[in-house]
Parts: C-alpha cells; structure tokens; sequence
C-alpha cells in the first residue's frame, strides 16, 4: 500500500511540474510573437511622429502580410495563373503592368528636343480679353494682381487668351486660379488645336494656387487665341480667367515646377513638419521624365530610377520617411473618399484584380491628374487617373 502511495505521488508531481513548464513556455512565446509581429499600433505611430508629421496621424490596423514582390514577379513573368493585362475602357492600364508599352509617336512626343513655354496673365497687354468680365484683387493666391470673372446668368461672352505657338507640335497647357467657394464647378476651358476647340471642364472651387494641368494637344503654329474660358456653365457660380501656360511636349513640367530638381524646395525649410499638398504637387513634377526602373532588384535613385513607390518615397522624404513598396504605403495615412481628393493625396491600385495585392500608387495632382512612374511611358509621368485601372483608395500623409 505504502508502494502505491508513494508511486501515485510521483505521477502527481510530475504533471504538475510539466503544467508549469508549459505555462511558461507560452507565455515567452506570446511576447516573442508580439516582438516580431513588428509593434504595437503605438509603437507605428510613434515612428510616424518621429518622421515629423504636423498632426496626428491615424494608422491603419495591421493587414496580414502580402508577398508584393513575389506576386509582381509572377505577374512580370506572366506565369500559371498571371491575371490578364487589365483593361481601361480604351486603352490598356497605364501603372505597373507588365507587357504593353505606348507607341514610339507618343513617346518621341513627351519631351521636346527644344523647350518652350508661355504665360498669358489676365492683364498681359494685348493678350488676353473678355468682354463682359470684371476684375478682382486682393484674393491669394491669384497669378499676378488680379483675376477676371464673370457670371453665368449674365451671358458674357468667352475670355481668351492670346498665345505664340511657335511650330506645329504637341503642347501642355495648364491652368491657374484662386479656389473659392463661390467659384463655379464647371467652368469649361476650350483649346485650339490642330482638330479643331477641345473643351475640358474644371472646378474651381477646387485645385486653386497651382498650375493645373488641363492636357496635352496637338496645336498649329502662329499667334491667335490658343485658350478660351466660357462664360457659359450649366452650374452655379463664377466662372475665373486668371492665367494660362503652355509648355512644348506632352511630358514637360512647368517651368517654376523644375526648381526642386535644381535644390531649391518653394521657399519652405527643410523639416517644416507638415507636408502642403500644393508643394508635394510642385516637387512630384519635378521628376516628371525621370526613367521607370523596378526596384527592387534596380536601385531606387531621385531622377536617375525610379518606380512607382520609389517616387513617391522621395517626393515625401522631405518630411516622412516611406517605405519603397506600395503595400506597405498603404498602411499609413487617413484614408480619403475617392470625392474629396486633394493635390498631394496617394491614390492605390489594383491593377490586377481586387482578389491580388496593390499594384500601383501614385500622387494625386489636381483635377483628375496623377503623376507616377509608368511602365507604360516608361518615365514618370503625369496622365488622367481614369487611364490606370482598378482604382482601389487614397490615403492624406498630412
């Protein structure tokens, strides 16, 4: 009997040493599964305070985490189950997909062998004229003094701008206002080109302080009126003529656009803290023509190569640090309702099909225009967003 008591305690003790044991065991794995999960939603925050965000910036909860390179390898390679080459409503995605490259007319188009450019302010002497319009100072930030406009109901006729077109070739014009709330949110812009008046809607009660691209055509030489505003709108509002510049070639920032590339960042100091839409625009641009190279494997280079998170990197490394992979972006930031978007806003993509990771990203620039580094153009480039397929969000980094 002693013999059975004496064996029973022995099987007692040992369960419960090995119980203990277990307990501990876990409990050490739990905080290693926590250690290298990466932090705590604290932990990501405080990384983003350090990189000199203005104001709080919520994170979004941690997504399980996708293998972006290997799927864009497979994708690239076009192997097995690859998703097809996606499709906009005429013309194949132009943002990270594999195979399809834009035609060598296009191309030889983007930037001129020689630069021009002109700016037709409201009161340049001799070309500009609206008849009907007022003119109003004071209200920042308007090109030069003042502004021209003029309201709808009363049925004025078109403002227009006078521009030397010196050879037949392909232009981009740009547009600039003050934004007002009483402005008119579908001011109509018309272009002379080498077919005949494009017209191109605006709202600008939006995207004002800034060159705003409204598309590149193709325009005949000579002097006469290149731009004209409508003073017709089916809505609301005034209708502005403030400014008009038109830039040779359809990939060619504006002028004043390019002093980031020669070091100079628009007067705001290094560190600032806060990142201004208008500015990440105005730096963006200054990398247009910039060659597409994927990284990785290439090296991720300001204006020597760069891809589409890349890109983004660098415009944004002025106040935050982002990682070179477009899932990872958009982890941070506010989200932003597809309406509400802002110049300087990241917008994503799913190129390849809501079920696959995101493929692209890109920074919003007004007006429905992005600007990002295309496998299509090959270069970085500023195009209609409508022309990447599988819109997928945006997200505010200020």
């Amino acid at each position: 009997m002693r013999r059975l008591v004496l064996a029973l305690s022995a099987v007692f003790l040992s369960t419960a040493v090995a119980l203990v044991a277990s307990h501990f065991a876990l409990s050490e794995t739990s905080k290693a599964d926590r250690t290298d999960s990466g932090g705590s939603a604290s932990e990501v925050y405080a990384h983003a305070g350090s990189a000199q965000y203005a104001t709080p910036t919520r994170v979004e909860p941690e997504l399980p985490e996708t293998d972006y390179y290997s799927f864009y390898d497979h994708w690239l390679a076009r192997q097995g189950d690859a998703p097809e080459v996606p499709q906009t409503e005429d013309a194949v995605s132009e943002g990270s997909t594999p195979e399809v490259r834009a035609p060598a007319e296009a191309l030889s188009a983007m930037e001129p062998s020689e630069a021009y450019s002109q700016v037709v302010d409201n009161d340049s002497a001799r070309r500009f004229s609206a008849r009907g319009w007022e003119e109003r100072s004071g209200i920042a930030p308007s090109h030069g003094k003042d502004f021209s406009y003029a309201w709808p109901q009363r049925d004025p006729g078109s403002a227009r701008f006078r521009v030397r077109i010196p050879d037949k070739d392909y232009y981009t014009v740009y547009a600039r206002w003050p934004a007002a709330r009483g402005n008119n949110s579908g001011t109509r812009f018309g272009i002379r080109t080498s077919s005949g008046t494009r017209w191109t809607e605006v709202d600008q009660r939006r995207d004002g302080g800034m060159w705003v691209r409204l598309g590149d055509y193709e325009m005949e030489a000579g002097y006469r009126t290149a731009v004209r505003v409508s003073g017709v709108a089916k809505t609301e509002g005034r209708v502005v003529a403030d400014a008009i510049m038109v830039v040779r070639g359809t990939q060619t920032a504006p002028p004043r656009e390019d002093a980031a590339r020669r070091g100079s960042d628009g007067g705001a100091t290094v560190g600032s803290g806060r990142a201004n839409g208008l500015e990440v625009v105005r730096r963006a641009r200054a990398h247009i023509g910039t060659p597409y190279r994927h990284s990785p494997p290439l090296p991720c280079e300001a204006f020597r190569s760069e891809d589409c998170s890349c890109l983004t990197s660098m415009v944004f490394s002025k106040w935050l640090t982002l990682p070179d992979d477009p899932v990872a972006q958009w982890r941070m930031g506010e989200s932003v309702a597809k309406s509400d978007l802002l110049p300087g806003d990241l917008v994503f993509f799913k190129e390849a099909g809501e079920a696959n990771p995101i493929t692209h990203v890109a920074i919003y620039s007004g007006s429905n225009n992005i600007i990002h580094a295309s496998t299509y153009w090959g270069h970085v480039v500023e195009r209609p967003l409508e022309q990447v397929s599988g819109y997928y969000g945006a997200k505010r980094l200020s």
